[in-house]
């Protein structure tokens, strides 16, 4: 384990071969049933979202020109998809599928913007963030923009008028819940009062309610009525996602750039909860000095140093249990729930882990 930090990838992931609770969670992925959905199935759906989101984005404008250097970074279009699968799930319309997926495309660009600004990220999928490509002002003005046309994309869709306006409503709810959220990741930056149950909740707020918007859109849009238990579990594969997403920071599986820009950024993501649990009293103060450190007063060798301490009081291990436990919950709760979201909650789990397990046959 000693220079897995600084090491390539590969060595970094060929590491997750000896850890117990990786191999446990790997199989656990490869044991969901997902014979109910097909990926080719979507492949055309999402070249005409690309389009139309380009269509509605990306004209002459300064605005225009920057969403398209936002939409032509990539992405895996997970939320679309979710919406799509949700969609037909719960038979809904082809043409009114697409228009959600679009919608919940539009807002995730735009919280991805924003947070690249408030996290000061460098990097977004391999390529300089709008922040850092065109300046603070752009960025703001852009996840704008990007929120704006998610409303008029959900306006226009020719559907009973009552419904619509019950999805409009959800989706400024779910943007409140979000920034909500992401407010008080922000404000807990370097709080070594906060407890795992804040770290959940504010998961589930600022990253659940975005998994769980295409699927309320698509239930809304079919004239189901929304029950409030009934999106505990996609709430729960909120929290999935974001032990997920602090591992991949931990490990260097992210295109940010080099492992460790959470310690940088001052987060209390899920392995300093653990290690806080683990450490000494010196260890905390130490860790908590470094923490409130100015971001451009830290060094490389710094981080590395921590990400060694950290994964040496059993972070790590305790991180992939973690992201076990909770996936399995999601899957319970939702099969007791209702077999449909069952499938649904299946592929959000699915996707989750295998954000981790595609970048290990990546670099074998």
């Amino acid at each position: 384990m000693e220079k897995i930090f600084i090491s390539n990838k590969k060595a970094q992931l060929d590491f997750l071969s000896y850890n117990k609770n990786w191999v446990s969670l790997d199989k656990f992925q490869k044991n969901i049933d997902l014979s109910f959905h097909n990926k080719s199935f979507y492949v055309n759906d999402l070249k005409k979202l690309d389009k139309d989101m380009a269509d509605i984005l990306c004209d002459d404008t300064w605005m225009g020109h920057c969403a398209k250097y936002q939409l032509g970074s990539g992405g895996k279009r997970f939320r679309a998809i979710l919406a799509l699968l949700s969609s037909k799930i719960f038979g809904l319309d082809k043409k009114v599928s697409l228009e959600i997926a679009m919608c919940c495309e539009l807002i995730h660009n735009a919280s991805l913007i924003h947070d690249d600004l408030q996290d000061r990220d460098l990097l977004r999928r391999g390529l300089p963030t709008i922040w850092n490509r065109f300046g603070d002002h752009t960025a703001v003005n852009l996840g704008d923009f990007f929120i704006s046309a998610s409303f008029e994309v959900l306006s226009n869709i020719k559907t009973n008028a009552d419904l619509k306006c019950q999805a409009i409503r959800e989706l400024s709810k779910t943007i409140k819940q979000t920034v909500k959220g992401q407010s008080v990741e922000i404000l807990s930056r370097s709080d070594f009062n906060l407890k795992m149950h804040d770290y959940e909740s504010t998961a589930k707020a600022k990253t659940g309610g975005l998994i769980c918007l295409p699927v309320k859109l698509a239930l809304i849009l079919s004239g189901i009525k929304l029950k409030k238990d009934y999106f505990a579990p996609l709430y729960e594969t909120g929290v999935a996602y974001q032990i997920q997403d602090d591992l991949s920071d931990f490990l260097g599986l992210k295109d940010r750039g080099l492992p460790g820009r959470d310690l940088k950024e001052g987060k209390m993501n899920i392995l300093i909860m653990h290690f806080i649990e683990n450490a000494s009293n010196g260890e905390k103060f130490i860790l908590q000095k470094f923490l409130k450190k100015r971001y451009d007063s830290i060094s490389e060798e710094e981080i590395s140093f921590w990400l060694e301490r950290i994964e040496k009081k059993g972070a790590l291990d305790l991180a992939f249990l973690h992201l076990n436990k909770v996936s399995q919950k999601a899957i319970d709760i939702s099969y007791k729930t209702d077999e449909r979201l069952s499938q649904i909650v299946s592929f959000v789990i699915s996707s989750i882990i295998t954000r981790i397990t595609k970048n290990k046959k990546k670099y074998k």
